[in-house]
Formats: structure tokens, C-alpha cells, sequence
């Protein structure tokens, strides 16, 4: 990989020189404070504080027909005030290069080789959202073929891991490879998505072989209404036993044609907990490499992982700058026989101290604002309170927590 990145950089600056070749560059900075208060549910704890992110990207890229060259560093860094830093951090690394090539083959294939960020779908399972300040990314060959109403793409790759210090190698051993096919005659249009993805530690197949099968349907309506499903299933092994793992997403909106434009959105999340820790099967659905924290409220204590969720949000936009959005979630616990995951993956609480517990986990209520401030300059903030259910009071602690966030984020 260091042999390819090496070579697409020098292509990258002999385009410059070269006619017909297009380059250009451009850099995005983001700074976010976040004010943190009892995110433990324990409010006896000294762990409140501020974590102040900052994520600088540089990038350049070539193009020539259909051809494509492109590069991007990032450095990464982290403030911290009363709490321990994040592991958030950095210094100024290579975060993508690659090459692509369309219209292969008569037109209907193309290639895209390299470090990239690979996201699919509404990146319930693969994600490269910016919202940590490692973006995910992945060192990766990816086969494109677009034909009609079909789109699909093969791939495989490693996933990239992180050194603070050093440089970011390829994770030999967390590999992920399938394909993702669409179907959709034009846009707006109904769409379906197929898909296969193999996650796997190449070390020891028995040690993890997950395969994902699912699919995912989007349509309109009569009325207007937006409706967005998805039906994932998983299987293979995991820590030597049997995966039987299962997911399902619906969510319907609709835009009202009045004052503010408002935007209502409401919808339902499911993923499969393990039903008995000393049998030989695993029940855990585990959502991949999904975002961190677009999908299932904003404080980040829940993902696509034993659990069940009811939302409603609701946007609008009182000025053509500002988009003001608020919701409402509700979350359950399908198994307390497992565990309780934060958005990362992390175990908030152990099924261990579960037993007997009540299923409710409890409620979270957001207010979040966009403003766009000019000249590729935005910002952002937002605040939830997450209110604890009987499943925390059961389980230790059960405080209360709020989140609060200021953003801006500058484009060049």
C-alpha cells in the first residue's frame, strides 16, 4: 500500500504539468466543543467537563476523462477540561489516496483503488460519517458496474487502523469485503438496495466470520409520505459460536408545503440482543462500521445493538441559513441478558449486573440548529437531555445526562 501511495502522489503532481489534466485542492478545518454531564448515569462520579475537537483536512485532486487521482491528509486533535481526552487524536497523517477510472469495459464498469472512506446506504453498516475525528477509512479495491437501473459494487479491503504517532497502517486482521447493488429506475424513483458484507479476522477464521444479508427499500406514498426500510440478517461465527443475528428499520416523513417548510420524520429501530450467554449462539447484531452518532439520538448511548428505539423528530427552517430540528427517542433493551452499547460499541452496562432487570432504558429529548454563515463557513450546536429508565436504575446508577455542542466548520 505505502508502493501505491507513493506512486499516487507523484502522479498527482506530474498532472499539474501535464495537459489536459484538471487539479484541484482544497481544505476543511472543524472545531467542536461538546459540554459533558453525567454521561455514566452516575452523578456522584467526577467525570463532567469539556472536550474541545479540532479536524483539519488537506487535499488535492487530478482528473482526465474519466479518470481520477486523489489525495487527502488529516490531523487530528483534542483539548480536554476536568475529564480525560478522547482517544481523538492524530498527528498530521495520510487519511486518503487513491485512483479511479469510470466508464471501463464499454461504459458499464469502473475501479476505484486505494485509502478511501466507503459509505453505503443511510450508513447503518458502513459509514465513513464525519463526525469523530477519525472518520473511518479504508484501504480497499472496489469494482463498480452501472447498467440501466443497476448500480453495484464489490469490494474488499482492510480497515485503516490508527497510531497517534506513527504512520496509520492497514489492519491486516479486520477485513471487510461484499457487494452493494441498487436498483432505481430514476431519481425519486423507488429504490431497493441488495446486499452481502463479510466481516472476518483473517488470523483466525473461527474467531470471526459475521455475513450480513439485507435489504434495504425506499418510496413514496400516496400523500407525499417518505418511507425508508431495511431489513438486516447475520450469520457465521464469533468468538467460536454460532452467529443468528437479526435487525429492522422503518422511518416515514413527510414535508408540509407552509410557513418554515417543516419537515415530520418518525420511526422505529430493532437489532437482536443474545437471549442466553452460555449456550453456543450468539444473538448479538452488531451494525459494523456504522456512524458513531448519526442515527439514534444525539448523546450517543445507543446504537444498531441490543436494542429497540421509537423516535419522532421534527425540522424547519425559519430562515434559508438555519435549520432547527428537535426530536424525541425512546429506547428498550430487547435482551437483558446481554449488554448495554454506546454508539462506539462500547458495554455502558454489563448483562452481568442485568439480571432481573426492567427492559426500559429510558428517553432522550434534542434541540439541535444549522446556520450557514457564508463563504463555505457553518455552525452548528445542539442539546439533549437523556432521561434514565428503570433498566439503569436496575443496573447501578441512573442519574440523568445532558450533552451540549457548538460547532463551525470552514471549506475552502
Amino acid at each position: 500500500m505505502k508502493k501505491l501511495i507513493v506512486a499516487l502522489a507523484a502522479l498527482l503532481a506530474a498532472s499539474q504539468a501535464s495537459a489536459g489534466w484538471k487539479t484541484h485542492f482544497g481544505a476543511e478545518d472543524r472545531v467542536r466543543a461538546e459540554m459533558r454531564e453525567d454521561l455514566d448515569l452516575d452523578r456522584s462520579a467526577d467525570d463532567d467537563g469539556w472536550l474541545v475537537y479540532q479536524l483539519l483536512r488537506v487535499n488535492g485532486k487530478a482528473t482526465l476523462d474519466n479518470y481520477e487521482v486523489f489525495a487527502e491528509a488529516a490531523d487530528l486533535r483534542v483539548a480536554s477540561k476536568y475529564i480525560p481526552k478522547a482517544a481523538q487524536r492524530d498527528d498530521l497523517d495520510l487519511h486518503q489516496a487513491y485512483f479511479s477510472a469510470g466508464k471501463l469495459l464499454g461504459g458499464r464498469f469502473g475501479l476505484k483503488v486505494g485509502r478511501q472512506e466507503m459509505s453505503y446506504g443511510k450508513n447503518r453498516l458502513i459509514s465513513s460519517a464525519p463526525w469523530s475525528n477519525r472518520v473511518n477509512n479504508t484501504d480497499a479495491a472496489v469494482v463498480k458496474y452501472k447498467s440501466g437501473a443497476l448500480a453495484a459494487d464489490a469490494f474488499y479491503g482492510a480497515r485503516v487502523a490508527w497510531d497517534e504517532d506513527g504512520w496509520n497502517a492497514p489492519n491486516r486482521h479486520d477485513i471487510i469485503t461484499g457487494v452493494y447493488a441498487t436498483w432505481q429506475k430514476a431519481k425519486g424513483a423507488p429504490l431497493v438496495d441488495a446486499y452481502f458484507l463479510a466481516n472476518y479476522d483473517s488470523s483466525n477464521l473461527s474467531t470471526l466470520n459475521r455475513r450480513t444479508v439485507g435489504l434495504r427499500a425506499v418510496f413514496t406514498l400516496p400523500g407525499g409520505v417518505e418511507v425508508d426500510a431495511e431489513l438486516p440478517y447475520q450469520f457465521g461465527r464469533s468468538a467460536r459460536k454460532s452467529v443468528y443475528a437479526h435487525a429492522f428499520h422503518l422511518d416515514a416523513a413527510k414535508d408540509l408545503a407552509i410557513a418554515w417548510k417543516p419537515r415530520l420524520n418518525a420511526g422505529y429501530n430493532y437489532a437482536s440482543g443474545d437471549k442466553k450467554a452460555s449456550d453456543s449462539v450468539n444473538n448479538t447484531f452488531v451494525p459494523l462500521y456504522q456512524s458513531t452518532h448519526y442515527g439514534y439520538g444525539l448523546v450517543d448511548l445507543f446504537r444498531w445493538q441490543n436494542m429497540e428505539e421509537v423516535f419522532f423528530q421534527v425540522s424547519a427552517s425559519p430562515h434559508q441559513r438555519l435549520t432547527l430540528t428537535g426530536a424525541a427517542n425512546f429506547y428498550r433493551l430487547p435482551s437483558v441478558n446481554d449488554s448495554w452499547y454506546g454508539s462506539a460499541g462500547q458495554k455502558l452496562r454489563t448483562k452481568a449486573a442485568a439480571a432481573g432487570a426492567d427492559h426500559y432504558a429510558g428517553r432522550e429529548l434534542s434541540l439541535m440548529a444549522k446556520y450557514y454563515l457564508g463563504g463555505g463557513l457553518t455552525s452548528e450546536a445542539a442539546y439533549a437531555h437523556f432521561y434514565s429508565g428503570k433498566y439503569a436504575r436496575d443496573t447501578g446508577s441512573g442519574d440523568d445526562a445532558d450533552w451540549l455542542y457548538l460547532q463551525f466548520c470552514l471549506k475552502i
